[in-house]
């Protein structure tokens, strides 16, 4: 099983382009990371790098534990992989502005059956 840890610089709104080993076959998305100031968290937005296609809008980066620690798990039928929010700490804590990309990872993997 192929992991990946998402390039995110710390403290600063993004938007990226990944290559992504999964399942085997290299997918690559458009990444848009935004912080929500009056919620005080990450969120994300995919879009498929070949077709343009929107996948997923306004994703909330929010930890989870074992069954729900996948933030993909919702968007399963899309075949794009697992992601889950990683504390470096192991707190289980949310990302603040400063953390992610530093304190909390997001790490990609393969799509879990």
């Amino acid at each position: 099983m192929a992991t990946t840890v998402l390039p995110i610089a710390t403290g600063m709104n993004q938007t990226f382009t990944c290559t992504l080993p999964v399942d085997n076959k290299n997918i690559t998305l458009d990444f848009a990371l935004t912080y929500n100031t009056p919620g005080g968290y990450w969120f994300m937005s995919l879009t498929d790098h070949i077709t343009g296609e929107l996948l997923i809008d306004s994703l909330p980066l929010l930890p989870g534990e074992y069954p729900s620690a996948n933030i993909l798990r919702q968007y399963s039928y899309l075949g794009i992989g697992s992601a889950l929010i990683f504390s470096v700490s192991g707190d289980n804590s949310t990302p603040t502005f400063e953390s992610l990309g530093k304190d909390h990872l997001l790490i990609w993997s393969d799509n879990i059956s």
